[in-house]
């Protein structure tokens, strides 16, 4: 059975929307990003593609419109 997780490491996240790999620690940190985007493996921090998708359409962008992109899984 072949599991696909949508999940990639916070550097590569960090890469995507151009912000320091720092500043969205900080802002996990201070819980300005919620928990639920996270999972933690050991000392690898994890962002979930998909919870991290609906939360910045709903935070940061309003519901999405014209600036909405999909964050790449490769």
């Amino acid at each position: 059975m072949e599991t696909k997780f949508n999940i990639i490491k916070i550097k590569e996240f960090a890469r995507e929307i151009k912000t320091p790999e720092s500043t969205i620690r900080t802002w996990k940190r201070r819980g300005e990003i919620p928990e639920n985007c996270f999972l933690v493996i050991g000392s690898t921090v994890f962002v979930k593609v998909e919870e991290i998708q609906q939360w910045i359409k709903k935070t940061v962008w309003k519901g999405g419109g014209t600036n909405d992109r999909q964050i790449s899984r490769e």
